[in-house]
């Protein structure tokens, strides 16, 4: 619990019986004080004891823990894919600042929000070529505004050019 490790998270709860609430170890809240803190086996004993979930670590979603925004901002980016996005259209439809957007992707994905909706446009752009399609319309429509953005793009991603991708295969 002092050092917020979510290798215990599900395995006890706990308690704070000064404010009411029971958390999961790696809960960042403060650190309570131990005499205020009773350990649980289960969630459901810290119910019983009368108190409620953390809004913070959201221990009664556990192990389903992702952030209620996280839906909205990737069908977002799945429909948005020809698109080129901006962090604050992102922030706007998740309706939380930009900072804990980039934080969750960065932590979770290792990198930001607008690099993962990259990647889903190369990828895309990939089963485009994959089925038949030409790399300029592929790159084209994935949202690329110049054929050799798009090929330094997916040669980065991909370790070959989009004209001997299919090729390669």
């Amino acid at each position: 619990m002092r050092q917020n490790d979510d290798a215990y998270d599900g395995r006890f709860y706990v308690g704070v019986q000064t404010t009411g609430i029971y958390c999961l170890p790696s809960c960042k809240a403060r650190l309570p004080f131990l005499r205020n803190v009773t350990f649980y086996d289960t969630r459901e004993d810290a119910i019983v004891a009368g108190l409620r979930p953390c809004k913070r670590c959201r221990s009664d979603r556990f192990p389903d823990v992702l952030p209620d925004w996280l839906g909205q901002v990737i069908a977002y980016m799945n429909d948005n894919r020809s698109l080129r996005l901006t962090e604050q259209r992102l922030a706007s439809k998740a309706g939380v600042h930009i900072s804990t957007i980039r934080r969750y992707f960065k932590q979770h994905h290792q990198v930001t929000p607008l690099a993962f909706h990259r990647k889903l446009r190369l990828w895309q752009a990939r089963s485009l070529i994959e089925n038949g399609s030409d790399y300029l319309s592929a790159g084209f429509e994935c949202g690329y505004e110049s054929a050799s953005g798009f090929r330094d793009a997916f040669e980065r991603e991909f370790g070959c050019p989009p004209g001997r991708y299919n090729v390669q295969r």
